[in-house]
């Protein structure tokens, strides 16, 4: 099936970031909410210069991924008529689906403030944004993919430092990366008394004598472990798993410098044919190639040797950025285990963490 197209730069948004997957990204499924149930309840219309047709023509076009025409006909239709909700609530449908979910969900909290919005359609558009800040947070959580549950986070705390939820999540994100200082920053927000704030401290931040309890515990735990031998591929100097996705036998180079895992699009798009996949999001990500905007979507499972995951958030790369591999397999899987590379033997060791 033909990949969708995505906006092309435009001189009349200079904040466009489009990068080169646009053309192959999967498309982020809008929220279920229409325009049409955010309007004139509150006396609220719409000028005659946009038509509902037209909206439901453009909606359209964004549910299959032409987002050049829909950013071409809200560059000139919002130019014409600011303040119409229709045109604001497809606009921020359209940033859902081409801007990274961070910003999206900033777009909702913007669209909050604004008086021609009735209380009853604010509520809807809070709702809108709590289900979604919800829902990526349980995806990530659930993953274990904490570089990309802050990246999530960092500026919706900005926004809203006062949010209990975002600051003891973001927190969270933090320390489970080691990064105390920052996770102390972020605590900095709650009052010294605050009990999650209390207990992430208490599990993060281990007095030095449990530190080396644990240490000595985990040690027992890791050497009566059976170790796991994964007999690699070589590919020059770098390695290949073999692994299966939703039960698709998948070759994964293996990169420890990645913080997440990534298939190729053809993988993506044939894995589609037959399973549901989530989409959770557009994200910011690095590469070795340098930086791509591109869609986070969740496996419900995973084999690598004899361990089946669950739930594994792994990014879709651009089309044909993948020649010798399915993918790219990251330390969002890896650091489930404790790993070690044998590379006199092509072998990948690999022991459960406790």
């Amino acid at each position: 099936e033909p990949a969708p197209t995505a906006a092309e730069s435009s001189p009349d948004t200079p904040n466009n970031r489009l990068t080169s997957d646009r053309d192959t990204k999967p498309l982020v499924p809008t929220a279920q909410q229409s325009a049409s149930s955010y309007q004139t309840e509150s006396g609220i219309s719409d000028k005659p210069d946009v038509p509902a047709t037209n909206i439901d023509t453009v909606r359209q076009w964004l549910d299959h991924g032409d987002f050049a025409r829909v950013e071409r006909f809200l560059i000139d239709a919002l130019r014409a008529n600011p303040e119409s909700a229709q045109l604001l609530l497809l606009e921020a449908d359209y940033i859902l689906a081409t801007e990274p979910l961070s910003v999206g969900v900033s777009h909702l909290f913007a669209l909050q403030e604004l008086s021609l919005f009735n209380l009853k359609q604010r509520e809807e558009l809070a709702n809108r944004s709590a289900e979604l800040i919800e829902n990526t947070i349980s995806a990530l959580y659930n993953a274990g993919d904490w570089d990309m549950l802050a990246q999530f986070l960092e500026p919706l705390f900005q926004l809203n430092s006062s949010d209990q939820t975002l600051t003891l999540k973001l927190a969270e994100a933090y320390a489970r990366q080691q990064k105390f200082t920052l996770m102390e920053d972020v605590l900095a927000n709650l009052s010294a008394t605050n009990a999650g704030a209390r207990s992430l401290r208490q599990r993060f931040l281990a007095t030095p004598s449990s530190n080396s309890d644990d240490s000595s515990e985990g040690q027992t735990a890791t050497q009566q472990e059976p170790v796991t031998r994964l007999a690699l591929t070589r590919y020059g100097d770098q390695y290949i798993a073999e692994t299966q996705i939703l039960n698709r036998p998948a070759a994964l180079l293996l990169d420890t410098g990645a913080s997440s895992t990534a298939i190729s699009f053809e993988l993506y798009k044939a894995l589609r044919r037959f399973n549901q996949i989530k989409v959770i999001g557009l994200f910011d990500v690095r590469t070795a190639a340098g930086p791509i905007r591109s869609p986070l979507v969740q496996i419900d499972n995973m084999t690598l040797g004899p361990y089946r995951l669950s739930n594994i958030g792994v990014f879709v790369m651009p089309e044909a950025a993948m020649q010798q591999a399915d993918g790219l397999l990251g330390m969002n899987v890896l650091k489930q285990f404790h790993f070690q590379l044998d590379q006199t033997n092509a072998e990948l060791l690999l022991t459960p963490r406790q």
